[in-house]
């Protein structure tokens, strides 16, 4: 993992041609056969996923190993022309993308699924549907992790040191959230946590994937760095995601992987 490689999947997925990368657009199915073609360079055999709401648009899956399973999830699409998206969620499928390229190299005790979303700007539907038709079975899923917002400062903190990241639904299982906390002192992060009930108490619930899998029983956490100035907007920039936090993002989510599986 390096600042350089996680800079460059950022360049192609923000980049203007993407044209937003809109959840029903051929852009987004471009940026689909690219994170599939990028885990293929990597070793993995991945398969495409039909989203039936979304008629053209697909998940991408793909998976090692064996016993206890751990999902890392992120969505690609986002609002089309005019919104590069470059935090939301260009951030999110980079760090999965380095996690996913480091355990082809150095593998993980267990099993690691890799779901990258489409339509989840649209209600969710890619997680919809995977979760209507998962590639294992749901209740063998030791946790979900979702990417979704990993590369600002922790909501737009002018003094976000690049080393705070949010942890949405970790109070809820304190094995988890014990190797969470053990995982981003590795990782030189500070890990905040709240309870998705918090969410839901101000009508926030249901607004990113993991929301799909908690709804079904399965521990879900939402790693982000939350709401900044610039979300939904035009000004979502490349320049305003830190590559140095995306790889501790990314560090992290390896060691916490790591550290889940053989977790009972």
């Amino acid at each position: 993992m390096t600042e350089a490689s996680l800079l460059a999947d950022l360049q192609w997925l923000a980049a203007p041609e993407r044209a937003g990368r809109g959840s029903r657009s051929d852009d987004a199915a471009a940026t689909a056969a690219w994170i599939e073609a990028q885990l293929r360079a990597a070793g993995y055999a991945p398969t495409r996923q039909p989203i039936e709401a979304l008629p053209g648009q697909v998940n991408v899956v793909a998976a090692r190993g064996t016993g206890p399973a751990t999902l890392v999830m992120a969505h690609y699409d986002h609002l089309g022309p005019g919104f590069p998206g470059a935090d939301d969620n260009a951030s999110g499928v980079a760090a999965a993308l380095a996690v996913a390229r480091d355990l082809a190299h150095r593998p993980a005790t267990g099993r690691v699924v890799f779901l990258f979303t489409g339509g989840e700007e649209v209600g969710l539907l890619g997680a919809r549907a995977y979760a209507a038709a998962p590639t294992i079975p749901l209740p063998e899923l030791r946790a979900v992790y979702n990417l979704d917002m990993v590369g600002r400062p922790f909501f737009g903190a002018a003094g976000d040191d690049d080393r705070e990241l949010g942890g949405v639904g970790l109070p809820e299982h304190p094995d988890l959230a014990d190797l969470a906390h053990d995982a981003a002192a590795d990782a030189g992060l500070r890990l905040l946590v709240l309870r998705a009930g918090a969410l839901t108490a101000v009508g926030q619930s249901g607004r990113s994937d993991d929301w799909v899998f908690r709804e079904r029983g399965v521990p879900a956490v939402h790693f982000s760095t939350g709401l900044g100035d610039d979300y939904h907007r035009a000004t979502d920039t490349l320049d305003k995601v830190s590559p140095a936090k995306l790889l501790r993002v990314a560090r992290f989510v390896r060691g916490l992987v790591e550290r889940t599986a053989p977790a009972r």
